[in-house]
């Protein structure tokens, strides 16, 4: 995970952040319009639907996946300003975003995370299908990321 990345090395190689994979996963890229349409998950995945309910104990899951994994490059609370943020390629997003809420499936969100992005030798968000190989802990992991969408406008 990015907890565990040290600048100067790969982001292949050690820990990978699935903060940096849900930044890229639901974001697209610090601006999201054209590296948008170079990162988009297959028309099958973009139609998969989470198959879990936003129960508190799947929330309270995602929620500490999320920090486990993620936080490190999203930050706490999902505005892309993680401690490690700046040593990637790209800045991760700001997941809490309302037009990237609306702009990004279930399915497409899952995928990327699972996936991943690599732009040539650059490993732009690691992909957490090894190191989080429970799909219903991914799936927990996107109940988590809509759910910065309702903390935010809460506020």
């Amino acid at each position: 995970m990015c907890g565990n990345w040290e600048p100067g090395t790969s982001r292949s190689s050690g820990g990978r952040a699935l903060a940096a994979a849900l930044a890229w996963v639901v974001m697209g890229g610090p601006a999201a319009g054209a590296d948008d349409a170079q990162w988009k998950a297959p028309a099958e995945e973009r139609t998969r639907t989470n198959p879990l309910s936003p129960s508190p104990p799947a929330l309270l899951k995602g929620r500490a996946l999320f920090q486990r994994h993620c936080a490190s490059c999203h930050g706490a609370k999902g505005k892309g300003d993680g401690p490690e943020a700046r040593f990637g390629p790209k800045l991760p997003q700001d997941l809490t975003d309302s037009a990237l809420q609306e702009r990004i499936t279930d399915g497409e969100a899952f995928w990327k995370i699972t996936q991943g992005r690599r732009e040539n030798a650059d490993v732009v968000m690691p992909g957490f299908g090894r190191e989080m190989p429970s799909d219903e802990d991914r799936w927990k992991v996107v109940l988590f990321f809509r759910s910065l969408k309702v903390e935010q406008a809460g506020r």
